[in-house]
C-alpha cells in the first residue's frame, strides 16, 4: 500500500480540525488540496475516512484507527502503511462497541473475543451502556457502533437486525418450580424477581409481558448484566428471565431453566453511522454477531 508522509500529515490536520477548510488554513494551503489528498488516501485504503453527509466532516471508525496508528508509529511510515492495510482488510484497527447490558457478556463479548483471537491486530473495546447512552456515544463519536433493541429511525444511521431473542426463566436450586420444562408468568411471579436496570429495553419487554398477562410481580434486586442476574439467582436471591445464551456463558452458575408459556421476544440490532457501515472491521463484527 502506497501511503506518503505528506498524506499522513494532511490527514492528521483534517482529523484534528474536523474540517478541510480549517485544516487548509492551518497548513496555509488550498482547501481543494486537502480534500484531494484525503480522497486519494481513501481510494488507496478502499475505506471511507470521513462522513461528509449534510454539512458534516466527521471521522469514521477507520479514521479513528488510522489516527491511533499514526500517533503510535509516526516515526515508522512502513508500520503506518501496514496498519492501514489491516484497517482496509478488517484484520486490524480499533473498534469501539457500545452495548446494552442484556447481550454485553454473552453475544457481544463472544463475538469480540472470537475476532480478536483470529486477528491479533484487531482491538475491540466493549462499553456497557443503556440504549439512550449507547446511541449518544455513537452520534458523538465515542463509539463506532451500538448494539441496542430499538430502531432509532435516524436516516444518518444504519440499522441491522441481528436476531430475535426468546428468553427463558431461571430458578435457583431447590426452587419449587425447578426441574419443570415450562413456567407461566403467574407461576414465575410467585417469587421475587432479579432484573436488569430500569432503563434496559430487555427489562421493559419482561415487564410488558407480566402486564399483558395481568400478573403483579415483585423486584428483589437489580443486576448490571445478565451474568450478575444469573449469579444472584443461583444463590437463591430470586428468579429471573434471561437470554438463554447466558447459561453457556456463565459457566459454573447453578440454575434451572424453564421455557416461558407467555409470548416474549426481544430484538437486538446493530446501529452504525451510515458512512461507517462498509468499514471492513465493522462488517466482520456484524457478521460474527449474525
Amino acid at each position: 500500500m502506497r501511503i506518503t508522509a505528506r498524506q499522513i500529515e494532511l490527514f492528521q490536520e483534517a482529523y484534528r480540525h474536523r474540517s478541510t477548510r480549517k485544516a487548509a488554513n492551518a497548513l496555509h494551503i488550498s482547501q481543494p488540496a486537502i480534500s484531494r489528498v484525503v480522497a486519494e488516501l481513501e481510494t488507496e485504503m478502499g475505506v471511507t475516512l470521513f462522513d461528509r453527509s449534510g454539512r458534516k466532516f466527521e471521522p469514521t471508525a477507520a479514521a479513528h484507527s488510522l489516527q491511533q496508528a499514526v500517533q503510535k508509529h509516526y516515526q515508522g511510515l512502513e508500520r503506518i502503511r501496514e496498519t492501514a492495510s489491516q484497517i482496509a482488510s478488517g484484520t486490524g484497527g480499533h473498534l469501539r462497541v457500545a452495548t446494552v447490558p442484556a447481550v454485553a457478556d454473552t453475544r457481544v463479548a463472544v463475538a469480540a473475543g472470537k475476532l480478536m483471537t483470529e486477528y491479533p491486530a484487531l482491538r475491540i473495546d466493549v462499553d456497557v451502556l443503556n440504549e439512550r447512552a449507547g446511541l449518544a456515544a455513537l452520534r458523538e463519536g465515542r463509539a463506532d457502533c451500538a448494539v441496542v433493541s430499538s430502531d432509532p429511525g435516524d436516516p444518518n444511521l444504519t440499522c441491522t437486525r441481528l436476531a430475535d431473542i426468546h428468553p427463558v426463566a431461571i430458578l435457583p436450586p431447590g426452587d419449587p418450580q425447578a426441574g419443570n420444562q415450562t413456567i407461566s408468568a403467574a407461576e414465575l411471579a410467585e417469587k421475587p424477581q432479579i432484573m436488569l436496570p430500569p432503563l434496559s429495553p430487555f427489562r421493559r419487554a419482561v415487564e410488558n409481558m407480566f402486564d399483558r398477562e395481568g400478573v403483579a410481580f415483585q423486584i428483589r434486586a437489580v443486576g448490571r448484566t445478565q451474568t450478575a442476574v444469573a449469579g444472584m439467582v443461583a444463590q437463591g436471591a430470586g428468579r429471573a428471565i434471561v437470554d438463554k445464551s447466558i447459561l453457556a456463558a456463565a459457566k459454573g452458575v447453578d440454575v434451572s431453566a424453564a421455557a416461558l408459556t407467555s409470548e416474549l421476544s426481544w430484538p437486538i440490532r446493530l446501529i452504525t453511522l451510515s458512512a461507517s457501515q462498509d468499514i471492513p472491521g465493522l462488517r466482520r463484527f456484524t457478521k460474527e454477531l449474525l
